[in-house]
């Protein structure tokens, strides 16, 4: 490496916000690969949301750019007199961002079609994928919030839940809740209240395990404070919230159901009565990767995995897709641990050399484009939206940020005006100052000194 790219490198390493951390920096020209700077580059390092890089360039690479997902609405009987005479069939097909408006869409459809009472039962199909919620090395004090929602292929508001908490009349008194869409699928018990008017916010939830449909919230809202969006709880179960919130519409549109909701084993096709597209893939990595989405990674490993044998989707399935892409890129498949689809397992491995390989590989490849489109942009959007905003960083920095306790990662690229291209991993472990008040202001100095340095080289 040049001796200012050196000079910078030696000032962040020694920079007391670094003090103790494990430090790994692979920077390369992305246009001929030449190196910029190495250090640890074949060092393993927890990748946290980086990881979500590797998943989503071997979607680029594994499914056609028009790929959607596809979720419907299907019966098993014929209708006659406004009676639709057998089952409806509510079939997911792993849409992370399916809304309770597409579901009363559903519904609409089904009073279009004339009918008023359904005889059987509105079945709920997830089979597209397996039945494992939650991948391995996920942290059990994780599972409360919307990051670490269920995964499954029938999904609903990235099965997740905000819930508002507004004080009460006085100081002790239980504090109100509204949550929506409305449902029956699980129980938000409410043991908030109401501090004195100068008190602190620590309103929070709690997944009693006993009690697995039942989500509490906790805590006190100080008196005179405004309503606000406090907490966003994941759902326990994805497939049972679809399948109520659309129950309820079925009645709000006029059509009876006398069956009920259950979840279903792989029912036989049937007619469609409605049919929801997501985006295509480009949009939808624009939604994964800017605001990091975590049930989306997970989604879209699974969706992998069908390609290997066919559905059922696996985790185990999808990584094996990742891992021969991966062999086509030049990276030792067995040099990366991958656990998870959106890097929020402890399990999860890489190194900053296999991490600019992924890049290396988007850009030159047929879709740089779309990946520069739908990484975050310091300054601009996604997770760097407020991050180096007003520096030379803004508009040139195009990366995938990733945050997880005692660590802090980055891995993208930075088009500099002077025309030169850097693809670049710098990835921070055992990070001794997280939370310290600042510190990750701090951190982002010491890293904008060293990324601006690699954009000058």
């Amino acid at each position: 490496m040049n001796a200012a790219v050196a000079a910078a490198l030696a000032a962040a390493l020694a920079a007391p916000v670094l003090s103790g951390a494990h430090v790994g920096l692979l920077a390369v020209d992305a246009d001929t690969g030449a190196p910029i700077a190495a250090y640890n580059a074949d060092d393993s390092f927890v990748p946290a949301s980086t990881m979500k890089l590797l998943v989503g360039s071997a979607a680029l690479a594994r499914l056609d750019p028009s790929f959607a997902y596809v979720t419907s609405l299907e019966t098993t009987g014929a209708i006659s007199g406004g009676t639709l005479n057998g089952d409806l069939v509510l079939r997911g097909g792993g849409d992370a961002a399916l809304r309770a408006a597409d579901l009363d869409a559903a519904a609409a459809a089904v009073a279009a079609a004339g009918v008023t009472r359904v005889t059987g039962t509105l079945y709920t199909d997830a089979t597209r994928y397996d039945d494992e919620r939650y991948p391995p090395g996920w942290s059990w004090d994780d599972l409360p919030y919307d990051y670490a929602a269920p995964v499954s292929a029938l999904s609903l508001e990235e099965n997740a839940v905000s819930v508002y908490v507004a004080p009460g009349d006085a100081p002790g008194a239980p504090a109100r809740l509204r949550y929506g869409p409305a449902t029956g699928a699980f129980t938000i018990e409410n043991d908030a209240v109401t501090g004195t008017r100068d008190s602190g916010d620590t309103i929070d939830a709690v997944r009693p395990w006993d009690r697995p449909t039942t989500i509490r919230i906790v805590g006190s809202r100080a008196l005179g404070a405004p309503e606000a969006d406090d907490v966003d709880v994941a759902v326990p179960d994805g497939p049972s919230f679809a399948g109520d919130v659309l129950a309820r519409s079925l009645a709000a549109h006029g059509v009876t159901l006398a069956g009920g909701v259950a979840p279903a084993g792989a029912p036989r096709p049937g007619q469609k009565l409605w049919t929801h597209r997501s985006p295509t893939l480009p949009a939808l990595l624009a939604a994964f990767w800017q605001p990091s989405d975590n049930l989306m990674g997970e989604l879209l490993l699974k969706e992998l995995g069908t390609g290997e044998g066919g559905a059922p989707g696996s985790d185990a399935r999808g990584i094996a897709v990742e891992r021969a892409w991966l062999r086509t890129i030049g990276v030792a498949p067995e040099s990366v641990g991958i656990a998870d689809g959106s890097g929020l397992s402890y399990y999860d491995r890489i190194t900053p050399r296999a991490l600019v390989a992924i890049l290396t590989a988007d850009w030159h490849g047929a879709h740089r484009q779309v990946v520069l489109d739908a990484l975050p942009e310091a300054g601009v959007r996604g997770t760097l939206k407020h991050r180096f905003a007003g520096t030379p960083l803004q508009g040139t920095l195009f990366a995938k940020t990733g945050t997880v306790d005692r660590a802090r990662t980055l891995a993208g690229f930075l088009r500099a005006s002077n025309g030169k291209n850097v693809a670049f991993a710098l990835l921070i472990n055992d990070w001794m100052d997280d939370g310290r008040p600042n510190a990750d202001r701090d951190l982002d100095a010491v890293r904008k000194t060293l990324l601006e340095k690699l954009e000058e080289r």
